[in-house]
């Protein structure tokens, strides 16, 4: 009677060949940390000793467990009606539906090294186990031609409970599977074997010591759950993590681990596991890889522009409702085209996103939170499938369009309006609901089954429809977003002609300070200071030489004097430079007024203030020397008003601002009082400018 054989290799294989690649593999272990009832999962990356270490805090395994579930390949113990039990429950959680039901989870850590230790407590009716099992397991050994599964030797021991294994205790394991190795070499392959051996001599790792620098989930003390120290890690852990094909799209990690849970929905369920991956680059502080900061945020969401939400019933029907810019939500009711009566065969379920709007100009959020926004979204935008919580590869990747959304807006953009880039938001599925939604051995997506086709089906249709509806010029409900949109580009277009005119006052503003600070360097306004009182000295000589009386002289030297003190005024107001109103600095140019005000402060006080006292000691004293009496009372009152009128000239100045001010400020509230009265107008009316109270429900 002949019967099957199991060769070493299949493992090898399958680990290879189901496993699409590292991503992927850790997903398969934070799903089965999630059967496993772990309230966390967590992978510290230690670049530095090119060690990978996963952690979760779940019921972890007995020797039993261990022996007959996880080192037994295709097994049935998820499986009801299978020779095993099914997997252990935690009675102080709510029963989870399970994930891992292909037995590849435990494949995927051959994906990531070829080494491993395993350390695992188990907890059984809420109490923690008496023992901790350790297994060393080194995958390459799988590879080697000529050798059957269960020959292939896996050190195993059982510690006390609470305490990890040390460095000894994992070199004593690692030296069992060195003599395995040995005893079979002459029937291998001689050079890898060789390999093998380096590596396995290598393997120093101290679960106890490295306990000592990681934080919970631990296995100490009372601790359960099920460590995995995985090294050499694989080279392309590196490159999967740290290479993207430009700055605006996500790495290989990024798309496919972050989100596992949905955390972007406000008010979302708390989820079942939280899930973290810490990446030791040097002897800094780590980098979150994929926590919830990572991912979308309730708050980005709220501030996107328009909201969907709803359900598809078993028909494909859709029901819920839809809110554009903000306003209130409006009842939306949508038929599938291909619907027969009859139930569809993936099944109902909930449905849910964000949208923001492609230009900046035509969106609510301020332009720096719209390119923050955007370019989080040409990183991992997309629609996400969720089942039971937990995501679904690759669906939400942003190169992974499954809905060809952007294929249609290439056709044309304004018809189809929707860019897969621009969305964010989930699927809800659940393994009662939608079971025939299965997905591909390699967790690759779904099968493309009858099921996985009408989901397509529907939501395309969706995509078209409530476009076409809400989102274009002719659309029947697309008032509000045309004229919120028309608005937003109104405002956006005077914000650009006050930019314009902001940019024309600045440039004005450098301009004239340089000039100034040419004039201060190369003391312009000290050699005209000096010009100026020669010529003054001049005029008033002329004056005393003349054949004119006495009286007449002094009246002259008054004028010599008026004359001079307005050419000083002149030379200061040339040296004036006035800021602009409305607009703002730069850090620059900030400085440069800074340094311009401490400079006129200098001149007025150094240059200026002084010329005018010796102008009038200068002339006072020749008068005197002279016999010429001046009228102090005219001098004084030339002096009044001239400081006269420089303040009216002031105030006239700023009247005339207040005033264009005043008139601004009536023109914005008879504009808010028009759009106040319009859109009171709309909600009391139900105009065409509204959505119909009722649900509309739109056939085909």
């Amino acid at each position: 009677m002949a019967r099957f054989r199991v060769m070493a290799r299949t493992v090898d294989m399958l680990g290879q060949q189901q496993i699409a690649g590292i991503p992927t593999a850790i997903s398969e272990l934070f799903k089965n940390a999630h059967d496993a009832y772990a309230r966390r999962v967590e992978v510290d990356y230690l670049r530095e000793k090119d060690l990978f270490i996963l952690r979760d805090d779940g019921l972890g395994m007995t020797r039993e467990d261990f022996e007959q579930r996880w080192l037994t390949l295709g097994t049935d113990s998820k499986v009801a009606g299978g020779n095993l039990s099914l997997p252990p429950i935690d009675p102080e959680q709510t029963e989870r539906p399970i994930l891992g039901e292909k037995g590849i989870g435990r494949l995927a850590i051959a994906v990531l090294g070829p080494q491993v230790l395993v350390v695992t407590r188990a907890k059984r009716e809420c109490l923690p186990s008496k023992v901790t099992v350790v297994a060393y397991l080194h995958w390459r050994l799988f590879a080697l031609p000529g050798i059957d599964l269960d020959e292939v030797v896996i050190p195993l021991r059982e510690i006390p409970g609470g305490t990890l294994p040390t460095e000894v205790d994992v070199r004593a394991m690692v030296q069992e599977t060195i003599a395995f190795l040995d005893s079979i070499a002459h029937c291998s392959d001689l050079q890898i074997c060789n390999k093998i051996r380096e590596e396995m001599q290598g393997f120093t790792i101290d679960p106890s010591g490295l306990a000592q620098q990681l934080d919970t989930p631990s296995l100490l003390d009372d601790g359960c759950g099920t460590h995995f120290y995985i090294t050499p890690v694989d080279r392309l852990m590196q490159q999967d993590i740290d290479h993207r094909d430009d700055d605006k799209k996500a790495t290989r990690f990024e798309k496919l681990l972050i989100g596992f849970t949905n955390t972007m929905m406000p008010e979302h369920k708390p989820p079942v596991i939280l899930t973290s991956f810490r990446d030791y680059i040097d002897e800094g502080a780590p980098i979150e890889r994929i926590g919830n900061k990572a991912f979308f945020t309730p708050e980005e969401y709220g501030n996107a522009d328009h909201h969907i939400i709803g359900r598809f019933d078993e028909y494909g029907h859709f029901s819920g409702k839809v809110g554009v810019y903000h306003l209130s939500p409006d009842p939306y009711q949508l038929s599938w085209q291909d619907s027969d009566g009859s139930p569809t065969a993936c099944g109902p379920f909930e449905f849910a996103f964000a949208y923001l709007q492609g230009e900046a100009k035509e969106s609510l959020l301020p332009a720096s939170d719209h390119a923050l926004l955007a370019s989080k979204l040409d990183k991992i935008g997309g629609l996400y499938i969720y089942r039971n919580g937990i995501r679904v590869l690759p669906y939400g990747a942003s190169d992974y369009d499954w809905l060809d959304i952007e294929i249609r807006r290439s056709k044309k953009a304004s018809y189809y309006y929707y860019s897969y880039r621009r969305i964010f938001g989930a699927i809800e599925l659940s393994t009662t609901k939608n079971s025939r939604l299965t997905e591909k051995a390699g967790r690759e997506g779904f099968r493309e089954n009858e099921a996985y086709r009408q989901l397509r089906s529907i939501l395309i249709h969706f995509f078209e429809q409530s476009a076409a509806d809400f989102f274009r010029e002719e659309g029947r409900y697309a008032d509000p977003w045309m004229e919120t949109r028309s608005e937003l580009n109104r405002r956006d277009q005077i914000r650009k002609k006050k930019e314009s005119q902001a940019s024309g006052k600045t440039k004005s503003l450098k301009r004239d300070l340089d000039i100034f600070f040419n004039k201060v360097a190369d003391k312009e306004p000290e050699l005209a200071m000096e010009s100026h009182f020669r010529e003054v000295k001049k005029k008033a000589l002329t004056v005393l030489k003349s054949e004119q009386s006495v009286t007449y002289k002094a009246a002259q030297l008054l004028t010599v004097e008026r004359e001079a003190r307005e050419t000083i005024r002149k030379m200061q107001r040339d040296l004036t430079v006035t800021k602009p109103r409305g607009i703002g600095l730069t850090r620059t140019l900030n400085n440069e007024w800074d340094a311009y005000q401490g400079q006129k402060l200098r001149l007025t006080q150094e240059l200026f203030q002084p010329a005018e006292t010796e102008l009038e000691h200068f002339l006072s004293e020749i008068a005197g020397n002279n016999a010429l009496i001046l009228d102090n009372i005219v001098r004084l009152d030339t002096v009044v008003r001239e400081r006269s009128n420089v303040v009216k000239s002031s105030t006239r100045r700023l009247k005339s601002e207040t005033d264009k001010l005043l008139d601004r400020v009536a023109d914005r509230v008879r504009d808010q009082s028009k759009t106040s009265w319009t859109e009171r107008l709309r909600r009391s009316c139900g105009v065409t400018l509204a959505f119909p109270s009722p649900p509309v429900v739109i056939a085909g």
